[in-house]
């Protein structure tokens, strides 16, 4: 095999050639993706917080299974924390539901998804109790969504469906590392606080710009997209 090498006196340094470093590339890139396939598949957990519809896990389930190389699986429901309960607006603090779901994850979870019926908010800018459809923590080991909003503005349940759907894979892809994105018709956009219009107008998919910031190995997790 060829090589090239620079010399200078009596040293001789060898330099690979443009088509060895494109196998090299290649080879490394192969091999991460035979370690990935050889792995233990990683589990996605949902977690009911409260009375939750089976109908509404399954949906979550589904939208996951569709786009990642994943186990998921339902467990159990969980009650509402209590210290998540913020008693002026009666509602759920969704930070404080995601602290929950960290500090006691189900046994063998990757990544896990707590789905509640519940109304939640966090604190946005200077507003300290915000309404919100979900929350994820970018890289993080946890998302919360809520079919609160959407039970109230949808009129027809595969409409529902289809918004809880959308919220789910845009929460977890908070938990694969994916910031907000202002690629037109990416499932990453921001809502900006207009949940029922962000849904709608989303493709439900990542675009290439959010897939491009994942390592091979999370790149290989990820379905290939219509």
């Amino acid at each position: 095999m060829e090589t090239k090498s620079l010399r200078s006196g009596t040293r001789s340094v060898r330099y690979p050639t443009v088509i060895q470093r494109v196998l090299l590339g290649v080879a490394l890139l192969a091999a991460s993706l035979a370690s990935a396939a050889d792995a233990p598949q990683r589990v996605v957990a949902i977690v009911p917080l409260g009375p939750v519809k089976q109908e509404y896990l399954d949906r979550v389930a589904q939208e996951l299974q569709a786009r990642m190389n994943v186990q998921v699986r339902i467990e159990p429901q969980r009650e509402l924390p209590p210290e998540a309960f913020y008693t002026p607006r009666k509602r759920w603090r969704a930070e404080k539901l995601l602290e929950a779901l960290d500090a006691s994850p189900p046994a063998g979870a990757w990544r896990v998804v707590g789905v509640t019926e519940a109304e939640i908010s966090s604190t946005k800018g200077d507003i300290f109790d915000w309404g919100i459809a979900g929350l994820g923590n970018i890289g993080g080991p946890s998302c919360v969504l809520s079919a609160f909003i959407y039970k109230k503005h949808s009129k027809k349940e595969d409409v529902l469906l289809r918004r809880l759907g959308d919220l789910a894979v845009h929460e977890f892809g908070h938990t694969l590392g994916f910031p907000h994105c202002e690629t037109q018709g990416c499932v990453m956009a921001d809502a900006k606080g207009k949940a029922i219009k962000s849904a709608d107008e989303s493709s439900g998919q990542y675009c290439a710009q959010c897939l491009e910031t994942l390592s091979p190995e999370d790149r290989a997790l990820i379905k290939k997209q219509p």
